[in-house]
């Protein structure tokens, strides 16, 4: 680099000062930086101040710092910008709040794709044990002795419903976990969960018979209703972990198409469920235990790839100084880039900055009273569980769970029926594929507007159908209006609220954030599956009218209050959200202790 002997301050003695030393020769900055994989006791990162300042050696401000004049250099690379002479001094101190933070973000890495697709195996497991109640049902209640009746159907339900109060437990107490033991042992530990109730359900069906059939009822029934309850743990759990570590690994123009693969995963999961459990396949008498075993498979498998599952990055860089070496090197294979690159340093640089002290990691996230005390928190809290709730207040459950009974009720033929049941699943896996491709060119909020629209139309049209049977275009128009209402939810309004958590939260904030969104969901799961029947015996085929107006709010509220995360950092959406709090107030996201 050039050197500064031609400037000669002049001393309280009237001398002269020598001209400085090159700092390239300065012995700071000729020794060299610890290699990541030696892993020393004590180690400093590099960062991207750090290779701003020494590879621009052809700067005329390469010398000054940081002997010449001390401090220069965190000002001179301000908010990770650099200026390479005197007249470009001023741009280092220019806020940057655009898109162009990080210019290289990697693609599809065989290491990314392979680490989020062992960890959607969670997600299959999940589609899978949420639909495999219904098509096997009949078989599973006469060998459970679990006959037509009042009293017997009451305790059907429960075998189905006691799902959901587990996925509320495991939502509950998945968050410190996770923040704890770090992602992959979280997920791995899921799995584990999931091995526990697979095996739990398939035993219900091979009790040794005891003395009398009474006795070997109520020991399956306790065993399927034991092994329900503990899968909806390990689902409530999957719906916090598996979307948040989804978005903590995957670079901002990929993030909304890898998110969206749990919501394809689960619905390919339903889908499968449905199909081996029919009759003609494992659903009959003597085969559904060997059908609900098949649960454990994806489980097993997960279990076997664990070494494909890496930690995340941005759990690590919230952690110490060792572990966000640690988190360079998974992020460099993340995006394929080389160790010392800089897009990877300047990636964790962001993350560090994002970061607070996350539980285990020195510090503590606070609990739900520490996250409602937080603005930028409190209002990314409210559009993650706002968009939740909607999700299942828009009745799309219903449609999968109660169509047959409904549409039969309403005058709809059994052929029809058939085939309304089989097109509406299919159709919700192929448009889920799709929103995989729109998700990241189209964004969050307009694919959700798109949903609201189709859903509402969908629903006037199913109500006009069912109102006037009889006709000839009545069963056309009702298997087009079922279908065109779950593929419309598949655009947007079923993946995008499990994908926002990451994208809304801070990383000592995710956890809790995704924990109590999904918490939400699943209570709105409960809540609406339970009154849907009564509101279908008072509405009748417009029973479905109050969840289009739902719909048609939501659409408001969408535009109005959600921020477009589509491509853009974790920092830059942080700073939407407080800039939002602040009433259009210039935000400056401060990080006392590591917070914002």
């Amino acid at each position: 680099g050039t050197h500064t002997g031609d400037l000669h301050a002049p001393t309280g003695l009237g001398h002269a000062v020598r001209p400085m030393k090159s700092v390239s020769s300065h012995p700071v900055l000729t020794t060299p930086f610890i290699e990541v994989e030696e892993r020393p006791k004590l180690v400093r990162r590099r960062t991207t101040t750090d290779c701003l300042f020494t590879e621009l050696t052809h700067s005329p401000l390469h010398d000054l710092a940081p002997v010449a004049t001390l401090g220069l250099t965190t000002r001179v690379t301000h908010s990770n910008s650099v200026a390479v002479s005197l007249d470009q001094l001023g741009l280092a101190f220019e806020p940057q709040r655009d898109s162009t933070l990080i210019l290289v973000q990697g693609g599809y890495t065989a290491a990314l794709v392979k680490a989020a697709g062992t960890a959607v195996l969670c997600a299959l497991m999940y589609g899978f044990h949420l639909g495999n109640m219904n098509p096997a049902a009949p078989a599973m209640r006469a060998d459970l002795g679990i006959e037509a009746g009042v009293e017997n159907d009451n305790a059907w339900a429960f075998c189905v419903s006691i799902f959901c109060l587990g996925a509320l437990l495991g939502c509950s107490l998945v968050p410190m976990v996770a923040d704890s033991i770090g992602r992959r042992k979280t997920i791995l530990l899921i799995s584990t969960v999931y091995l526990l109730g697979s095996a739990l359900e398939a035993a219900s069906g091979v009790v040794p018979r005891p003395a009398s059939p009474l006795e070997r009822s109520s020991i399956g029934l306790c065993l399927l209703l034991a092994g329900r309850a503990v899968c909806g743990v390990a689902s409530g759990s999957s719906t916090v972990v598996v979307p948040m570590y989804l978005g903590e690994i995957s670079p901002p123009h990929l993030r909304g198409a890898l998110g969206t693969c749990f919501q394809l995963t689960c619905c390919t999961g339903i889908l499968l469920a449905q199909i081996v459990g029919l009759p003609a396949l494992l659903g009959r008498s003597g085969l559904w235990p060997v059908y609900l075993s098949l649960g454990a498979l994806p489980a097993a498998s997960l279990l076997v790839l664990h070494s494909f599952l890496l930690e995340s990055p941005r759990w690590l860089a919230g952690r110490s100084d060792a572990e966000a070496i640690r988190a360079q090197a998974i992020l460099a294979a993340l995006r394929g880039e080389p160790l010392s690159s800089l897009a990877v340093v300047q990636e964790l640089d962001l993350m560090q900055m994002a970061a607070g002290p996350i539980a285990g990691g020195g510090g503590d996230g606070g609990g739900l009273r520490s996250l409602l005390s937080d603005s930028v928190a409190r209002r990314g809290l409210f559009i993650c569980v706002t968009c939740h709730v909607c999700q299942q207040f828009s009745g799309i459950n219903n449609v999968f769970n109660y169509s047959t009974i409904f549409l039969t009720s309403n005058g709809v033929d059994a052929a029809t029926v058939v085939i309304i049941s089989v097109l509406m699943n299919v159709g919700n896996v192929a448009i889920t594929v799709v929103s995989v491709r729109l998700m990241d060119l189209s964004g969050r909020r307009s694919l959700m507007l798109v949903s609201c629209v189709g859903m509402a139309l969908s629903t006037v049209a199913l109500t006009s159908s069912l109102s006037c049977p009889g006709y000839g275009w009545t069963a056309p128009l009702a298997i087009a209006s079922v279908v065109g209402f779950v593929m419309s939810f598949g655009v947007g309004l079923g993946p995008v609220p499990w994908l926002l958590p990451a994208e809304l939260f801070a990383p000592d904030r995710c956890a809790l954030g995704a924990s109590v969104s999904a918490g939400s969901n699943w209570m709105a799961n409960f809540v609406v599956g339970q009154a849907f029947m009564p509101l279908s015996n008072a509405l009748k085929s417009a029973c479905f009218l109050p969840f289009a107006v739902v719909v048609c709010g939501f659409a408001v509220f969408v535009t109005r209050t959600v921020p477009e995360t589509k491509g853009k950092s974790l920092d830059q959406i942080l700073f939407e959200l407080s800039a939002h709090t602040a009433q259009g107030r210039p935000t400056v996201l401060r990080k006392p202790g590591g917070r914002f």
